[in-house]
């Protein structure tokens, strides 16, 4: 019996989501490599490769591997323009330079619905305008153009408002008591995040499109998820905060559930109510 030809992976900036996504794909299959500047905390069941994406120099020795799939998971560090520049933009550019072109069969880079600027509560898809407002969509936008200039097949993932262990922002705003203004926000559990980019991973490549937004099934007003957490925790809500410079926008995974894709966490209900009973006493 012939042995199964494993898929070469590269997990560029394999942090909280690329960790969690190499634990769900199977070694019998898939070999997974991870880039990180510190990859002391990489699981062992992940490759490593020690560099930095806005170094070129550490990058070449990437030219000495032959993957079939790379994957953007980059984090800024910091949130500036400078920083978004350096690790969105050139460090993207800089991976893609550095690889040896030939053997990539397709590109996922992990973006963001910051690239849509709609403001006014209007629901958007894949298909919707990109003219994003802030430093930050604009220069995903950017990243996901320079992936789409590869020779080899672009997937765009447009995550939103990504939560779960370890991300306890809203829960500790909540409990210090902090308000926001009444606008609509769309979330993501963590492991739907790595769960949608695994499922993508083994389907056929002609049923995988080129952009997908990556939410759940319900866009819901900020302060209504506030109201909602605070009762789970026992705690008064926060009060109403007016005042916002934000815009409000409601996110379609349709095209998410039509790729047969099951959320694990449907709602922010679901994914807020495993982390209050498994963290609470952190």
């Amino acid at each position: 019996m012939p042995e199964t030809v494993k898929q070469k992976i590269l997990l560029v900036g394999c942090g909280d989501i690329g960790t969690k996504l190499s634990s769900l794909l199977s070694p019998a299959k898939f070999e997974c490599w991870g880039l990180r500047r510190n990859t002391k905390e990489l699981p062992a069941a992940v490759a490593v490769i020690t560099a930095d994406v806005t170094d070129e120099k550490s990058l070449r020795v990437l030219s000495t591997f032959a993957f079939d799939v790379v994957i953007f998971t980059l984090t800024p560090g910091e949130f500036s323009d400078e920083r978004y520049n350096r690790v969105y933009v050139q460090g993207t550019k800089n991976v893609l330079n550095a690889l040896d072109s030939s053997s990539i069969k397709r590109i996922y880079f992990v973006s963001s619905t910051s690239v849509y600027g709609q403001v006014n509560e209007e629901w958007v898809d894949e298909r919707s305008t990109t003219k994003p407002l802030s430093f930050s969509g604009k220069r995903l936008l950017e990243a996901e153009d320079i992936c789409k200039m590869h020779m080899a097949a672009t997937t765009i993932i447009r995550f939103a408002g990504i939560y779960g262990p370890g991300r306890r922002r809203l829960i500790n705003d909540v409990l210090a008591g902090k308000g926001s203004p009444a606008i609509y926000s769309n979330r993501i559990h963590r492991d739907d995040c790595a769960g949608f980019i695994a499922h993508l991973l083994q389907q056929g490549n002609e049923t995988i499109e080129e952009c997908y937004i990556g939410v759940d099934d319900e866009p819901v007003l900020l302060t209504d998820v506030k109201a909602w957490v605070a009762k789970q925790l026992g705690c008064d809500a926060p009060m109403e905060n007016k005042a916002s410079g934000k815009g409000s926008k409601r996110c379609s995974n349709k095209r998410l559930m039509a790729s047969g894709y099951c959320l694990q966490y449907p709602t922010f209900r679901e994914g807020y109510s495993s982390m209050i009973g498994s963290n609470l006493k952190e």
